[in-house]
């Protein structure tokens, strides 16, 4: 695993927790995003590791992007820096999404803009009773750049999307729910236990078969049916002929827990 100085990144029992410290509220800058982007990458690399949980060691989960950051890059006008720094933060986001392995938001404090697109990019959110969730870009006469518009219109449909997305206003973790953004609220006392049941769980499921099922669900989002009945169906082949298929099998029969191994 790299070494990184805005992020830890700790492995037990096939699941990783990545979690962000960069003073005082994790603001989103060229370093944060770069570092992602790397332990994002070596984590979708790793064969130990199942499950993956991103959250922070801060009371602010994101506050979003670094103002002062951009602020001098519109001075400048330098339009290829601000370019460039949203696409890592799209391709970051974009690993994360596309990641063969269930990944896991656990929202503990506010989560604001770059912050919410980064947490609409994992398959599960869990949020802190305390914590808010919004897109406010709008107020900085800005969008969401980093993948967050295509998420959030899938999540909640056209309407809400755009009301949220114009209006700029925070959601409160109850708000977020309702509109489901996120899958649970939690105490802060017990968000992060909530959520490594969730990631223990998952931890247990035949690794390839757990790939080929989340590249499915995103095909059935992005394709029409029959490209997405295609992928089922050249997916259910690819894990016929696995040894955790034979595994799965065999202990169905034998009535006993299966154990996967990845392969």
């Amino acid at each position: 695993m790299s070494a990184f100085q805005f992020l830890t990144v700790n492995i037990k029992n096939h699941i990783a927790c990545v979690t962000m410290h960069r003073p005082p509220v994790n603001a989103l800058n060229n370093e944060l995003a770069k570092e992602l982007t790397t332990a994002f990458l070596d984590l979708k690399n790793d064969p130990e590791v199942r499950v993956v949980l991103i959250t922070s060691a801060l009371k602010v989960f994101v506050a979003g992007a670094d103002i002062a950051m951009m602020k001098g890059i519109t001075e400048t006008k330098d339009l290829g820096e601000m370019l460039d720094f949203d696409r890592r933060l799209q391709f970051a986001n974009t690993i994360l999404e596309d990641m063969p392995k269930p990944t896991i938001a656990v929202i503990n404090g506010h989560s604001m803009g770059g912050g919410t697109e980064l947490a609409l990019a994992c398959d599960f959110r869990f949020i802190a009773e305390t914590a808010t969730m919004g897109l406010p870009e709008i107020k900085l006469g800005l969008l969401p750049g980093a993948g967050g518009i295509q998420k959030i219109v899938r999540l909640v449909g056209r309407s809400k999307a755009l009301r949220l997305m114009l209006q700029g206003n925070a959601l409160s973790a109850q708000e977020a729910l309702s509109l489901g953004l996120v899958e649970e609220v939690c105490t802060a006392e017990n968000l992060m236990d909530t959520a490594m049941e969730l990631a223990q769980d998952l931890a247990r499921q035949a690794p390839v078969a757990v790939a080929e099922i989340k590249k499915c669900v995103n095909a059935a989002q992005e394709r029409d049916r029959d490209a997405s009945l295609l992928c089922d169906v050249q997916g259910l082949g690819k894990l016929f002929i696995t040894q955790d298929a034979g595994e799965g099998l065999n202990a169905f029969l034998e009535k006993r827990t299966p154990s996967f191994k990845g392969f």
